[in-house]
């Protein structure tokens, strides 16, 4: 935030001052250079500071960089419920893998497998050809003729076959529903998913949610909102989830002859960009034609509907070009206004200091 503030005050002061030289490091540490024209007459040279920026470099990893980067929570991670066992815990077994931190295991008799529990005792005998854990409460089992069927994890700790509303929910016809709860005090309305077995998905209840179609593998999705706050649920095909913080915004940047895109993944990050685009003041500075198609510039499309929908192209010559849209007639608003070059440097640098934070902490 400290940095924010300085590059805001760095970028107000050169918008609001005079011509001053600059020959060091601005607030952002781009190096800066200055061209001066020669004195006439005792009238002192006019300094024009040339700020130095460069490409984000986490944008050339573009396999980095996904909407689904800002995991918040996941309920089942295949990854960790299942691993091979390296050490025998049992004498009398011979044990391939462990499931839920031990607290299963499968073990192998002849050419079939079955399953036991964290002490050794048989709860599944071998008679089946594989066995995968796909929920924290259910385990897929394949016989030898490639039929399957499921075993679940009762809530205490024992492995039936019977499929009910409380076991076999996620192959019911409608695994989920939304619900809504109104406050009895303060009668607000708040929104939650509700598996088949009545359970509530997340433990979490909304200020909206809806379903959404989402460019990924899914079940089914939803977005939903707390505040400004925006996520995504995302089911698989066992109906286990993942949350996932939603997209603010979506970054285009071309700079030094590349191209990159990203997103605005954190609602922090949201309001800092936000904040720091409002406090750009207009230039004094007078040029004559807005940018060319060579000039090096960023894009934020803000917004995640149609009617919210915001448009800022931010140039390194400093024209910026802002479209919007008013929410409650549809009009689209479009105009241009000036800014410092420094500006265009800060957003560079919040960009390569700050944005790639999003991506670097979830790989």
């Amino acid at each position: 935030m400290l940095r924010k503030l300085l590059a805001m005050s760095l970028c107000l002061s050169v918008v609001l001052a005079t011509f001053t030289a600059c020959d060091s490091k601005d607030s952002s540490g781009s190096s800066s250079t200055t061209t001066t024209t020669s004195s006439v007459d005792g009238i002192e040279p006019v300094v024009e500071p040339e700020y130095d920026y460069s490409f984000p470099e986490f944008l050339e990893d573009k396999d980095s960089i996904s909407l689904f980067s800002n995991l918040i929570y996941t309920s089942f991670d295949s990854r960790t419920a299942s691993v091979a066992v390296t050490e025998q815990p049992f004498e009398n077994a011979t044990c391939e893998q462990a499931f839920l931190e031990n607290s299963y295991y499968s073990y192998v008799s002849g050419n079939k497998k079955g399953l036991l529990d964290a002490e050794g005792n048989v709860v599944l005998a071998a008679n089946y050809t594989e066995i995968a854990i796909i929920r924290p409460d259910a385990f897929l089992l394949t016989n030898e003729q490639g039929e399957e069927k499921y075993a679940y994890i009762s809530e205490n700790g024992i492995l039936t076959s019977e499929q009910d509303g409380k076991n076999g929910w996620f192959t019911s016809p409608e695994p989920l529903k939304i619900n809504q709860a109104t406050d009895s005090e303060t009668n607000i309305v708040s929104y939650y998913l509700e598996a088949a077995n009545g359970k509530v998905v997340y433990d979490k209840y909304w200020d909206y949610i809806e379903p959404t179609l989402l460019d990924t593998a899914a079940s089914a999705s939803f977005s939903a909102y707390i505040g400004d706050a925006y996520y995504f649920i995302i089911f698989d095909k066992y109906y286990n989830y993942k949350i996932y913080e939603g997209s603010y915004a979506t970054v285009e940047v071309y700079a030094k002859g590349q191209f990159g895109s990203c997103f605005v993944l954190s609602i922090d990050d949201f309001n800092e960009i936000s904040s720091m685009i409002d406090s750009f003041g207009i230039s004094p500075d007078k040029r004559v034609s807005p940018t060319s198609p060579q000039t090096d510039y960023v894009k934020f499309t803000f917004g995640n509907t149609a009617s919210n929908k915001k448009l800022v192209t931010i140039s390194a010559d400093g024209f910026v070009y802002t479209e919007s849209m008013n929410p409650e007639d549809g009009t689209s608003y479009k105009y241009f206004s000036l800014v410092d070059k420094i500006c265009f440097v800060d957003i560079m640098d919040w960009i390569s200091d700050e944005l790639s934070h999003e991506y670097v902490r979830t790989r």
